[in-house]
């Protein structure tokens, strides 16, 4: 074989070698998936605290004014204000004076409902019943016994005082069972405990029972004394 043969037969074979060699596959692109994270939903139970007890004690009412605790109440002194409040009313009515002059009963508590006990001597258990606020010329009136006429009760006005008239003489001694205190004047006895107002007065076993009353102390009198 000639030489320019044995190069043309070099040639051919790289030829085929080049074209049964294949080309590299392109690199593969690497993929990175990532798995959604998911997370749980963060729920916080409802935190229930034990219930809180609040016990109070019973809280103690104060009787409003002018309304006297039930029983004899306060002691028979001189140069007190007092109220004389009814025992079977539970101390919510009280003497008063009316319009009229006339005592009656109220359940407000106001200068009328005022009365001072002024002894007719030093030391003695036998008052005038003088009125605390109400007064004329700068003296005080005392209740004394009323006739109103006919055959009407007896019942109590206010007139000037008079230590001799043995119908403006009261004492105030304690009820028998020892709930209150018996008005008493002249030998009569204060009763109040019908469906109105009405105060008279009447003598002991006359009638319905006598009326108890139970006394508040409303501070110093502001009258002067007897005499003065």
């Amino acid at each position: 074989m000639s030489a320019v043969a044995r190069i043309g037969l070099l040639a051919l074979t790289l030829s085929l070698a080049a074209c049964s060699s294949g080309s590299p596959d392109p690199s593969a692109q690497k993929t990175t998936s990532s798995a959604p994270v998911s997370s749980a939903p963060v729920s916080s139970a409802p935190v229930s605290s034990p219930a809180e007890k609040t016990s109070s004690a019973p809280v103690k009412s104060s009787a409003p004014a002018g309304i006297a605790p039930v029983g004899p109440g306060a002691a028979i002194k001189p140069d007190r204000q007092l109220v004389f409040a009814t025992v079977p009313s539970g101390g919510r009515r009280m003497l008063t004076v009316g319009a009229d002059g006339v005592v009656k009963l109220t359940d407000h508590r106001d200068d009328r409902a005022l009365f001072v006990l002024t002894p007719i001597k030093p030391g003695s258990s036998r008052y005038l019943m003088q009125t605390a606020k109400l007064t004329e010329g700068g003296e005080p009136w005392c209740l004394a016994v009323h006739s109103p006429g006919g055959s009407k009760s007896l019942e109590l006005k206010i007139a000037a005082c008079d230590a001799s008239k043995p119908d403006q003489i009261f004492t105030y001694a304690k009820a028998p069972d020892g709930k209150g205190r018996m008005i008493e004047v002249n030998g009569l006895y204060v009763y109040a405990e019908g469906d109105d107002d009405k105060v008279i007065v009447q003598e002991s076993g006359e009638g319905d029972a006598i009326t108890p009353f139970t006394v508040r102390d409303e501070g110093k009198s502001t009258l002067p004394h007897l005499g003065d």
